[in-house]
């Protein structure tokens, strides 16, 4: 591997160490409840997918419906979200409560300030180099994905 390219690959490697540590620190967004990344994560989808279920929200996020369960009691227990039977018993669907409302905006507050920052760099690259990132990113979000669903079979 040439030294340009083993640069990259160390580079790429870093990215995901320190995201992977950022994701391991809680967080309290403002209700004094300590929050994973994947929790305020789930809290997101949830608001932007309107009354989803267990099974959907899972399909979206892109995990197994035992995690987002475990994710999901864990919300509710801190009065984050709201379980509803909408259609019938059987069928679950989830709902932010007035608590988790403010911690997404809050999140949504820390989110705006790493947006910035990324559009700072978006708008000082050209065209060519942000089509060039947006394939690269489709790239090794497939790749990634083949290998975890890989991993499960």
């Amino acid at each position: 591997m040439n030294q340009e390219l083993q640069d990259l690959v160390d580079q790429f490697h870093k990215i995901l160490y320190l995201y992977s540590v950022i994701g391991r620190k809680p967080k309290d967004y403002g209700t004094g409840d300590l929050l994973y990344f994947s929790e305020i994560h789930t809290i997101a989808m949830i608001d932007r997918n309107r009354e989803i279920n267990i099974t959907r929200l899972a399909d979206v996020m892109g995990v197994t419906k035992g995690a987002i369960s475990q994710t999901i009691s864990k919300l509710v227990a801190k009065k984050l979200i709201i379980r509803k039977n909408i259609r019938n018993l059987k069928e679950v669907n989830l709902m932010l409560s007035a608590k988790g409302r403010k911690v997404l905006k809050a999140q949504e507050a820390f989110q705006n300030e790493i947006f910035t920052f990324a559009a700072s760099l978006y708008e000082k690259a050209g065209s060519t180099d942000r089509e060039l990132v947006g394939r690269l990113f489709r790239a090794i979000t497939a790749n990634m994905e083949e290998r975890v669903r890989g991993a499960q079979a």
